[in-house]
């Protein structure tokens, strides 16, 4: 009977094409760049994996009916979520809603409105984007990090960013991801000395996070410092391209404007919706330590501003490091967006900025590759807070 079966030509024709599309597999994966291949698997097992414990906190932690356990999409339904899909759904100053969103770049919810032509679903939509986005944001920094110090220390830059403690923002409808996917490219690409590129994909950045703004003055210290270092001339036609990222920033204020027949838009909205406004960085401090050491407070606010306070500080040290090893673009990153972050009446999605400070993970790699204990100590650190605040987020805790 087996042999019968052995000559049913259908049979040999169904494993002959089943062959053939494990080897059509195997050339195509072989085919995509090798940072791809190198973090894709790492990126997708770490997205199951936070899926999961999100899934998994929810059964252990509600006395509700099991059939009433929320799934995915409302566990993740929740803060800035429904901000952005707001503004995808019906644009800014929209008489749908009441939110002041202004002070949300249009980036995101350019691409979740986009992603919702093949995505129905607008929340769905914005975990796609956050999805996609992380899987270029890793290549990319492995690439960054592979150029430095070879494959092996730039896997660790890759889980370093994936097991950041904030790194539910990397996974949920936020900005971060797609900040983080067009900044490691530009910086990639300026690398390469492709400017008109860098300068592009610096755009995107700037239209994405008010952080594109420091990122975009960064971009043109890396110019500098890279023309000087090929020994090509700085005032050159390339220099131009450096005009772009301001762009979409400009484009957006001028929106605004038009909307509402003031260019001061942005900054009323935060004033008028969250209560901030720019101060020195002192006064910011003081408001924000008050808060930090309030015994009566609510704890998970309590500990949300003392994360402020360490964004801060992180975002000094950092700056001062790089500065000490001389790289002028990635210093000037980290300390213009710690000095946005600062420079207010109180501290706030600061160390969401900490999140998408790519060279912290390409310092993180050059460590690693000189003492191996340094992933081991990272890891030990991050990775159990990086779990607490995955389920918080969920369970609809305030984290940032």
């Amino acid at each position: 009977m087996a042999e019968a079966a052995s000559r049913d030509p259908s049979a040999a024709e169904e494993r002959v094409g089943l062959r053939g599309l494990t080897s059509t597999a195997r050339s195509g994966w072989a085919r995509l760049p090798e940072s791809v291949r190198a973090t894709l698997p790492l990126w997708l097992g770490s997205r199951i994996a936070v899926a999961l414990l999100s899934l998994a906190a929810a059964r252990a932690l509600t006395s509700r009916p099991a059939r009433d356990a929320p799934g995915l999409r409302t566990l993740w339904d929740h803060w800035d979520v429904g901000l952005f899909t707001k503004v995808a759904r019906y644009g800014y100053l929209s008489p749908a809603y009441s939110d002041r969103t202004e002070v949300d770049f249009p980036g995101l919810p350019l691409a979740i409105r986009l992603v919702h032509l093949v995505v129905p679903d607008w929340i769905a939509a914005g975990l796609a984007v956050s999805l996609l986005a992380g899987a270029v944001s890793v290549a990319a920094l492995w690439r960054l990090a592979a150029d430095e110090v070879g494959a092996p220390a730039a896997r660790f830059a890759v889980v370093s960013l994936i097991s950041f403690p904030y790194a539910v923002f990397l996974f949920a409808a936020y900005s971060e991801g797609l900040f983080l996917a067009f900044a490691t490219t530009s910086w990639l690409a300026a690398r390469r000395q492709r400017w008109w590129l860098a300068g592009l994909l610096g755009a995107g950045a700037a239209g994405t996070r008010i952080s594109g703004v420091a990122f975009g003055v960064a971009l043109a210290v890396q110019y500098v410092v890279g023309r000087r270092a090929a020994g090509r001339p700085v005032f050159a036609w390339p220099a131009l391209s450096l005009a772009l990222p301001p762009i979409p920033v400009v484009a957006y204020l001028g929106y605004l404007r038009a909307r509402t027949g003031g260019w001061g838009a942005y900054t009323d909205a935060m004033r008028d919706g969250w209560h901030r406004g720019t101060d020195w960085p002192w006064s910011g401090w003081a408001t924000t330590w008050a808060s930090a050491t309030d015994g009566n407070g609510a704890s998970t606010f309590v500990w949300f501003w003392r994360g402020e306070l360490l964004a801060v500080v992180v975002g000094v040290l950092l700056t001062g490091v790089l500065l000490v090893g001389r790289r002028w673009g990635e210093a000037t990153f980290v300390g213009v967006m710690t000095a946005i972050m600062a420079c207010t009446s109180y501290y706030a999605s600061g160390i969401r900025g900490i999140l998408v400070a790519f060279p912290l993970y390409l310092l993180l790699a050059r460590a690693a590759a000189r003492s191996p204990r340094v992933a081991s100590v990272y890891l030990c650190l991050c990775v159990p807070v990086m779990a607490v605040l995955v389920i918080a987020f969920t369970q609809g805790q305030w984290v940032d």
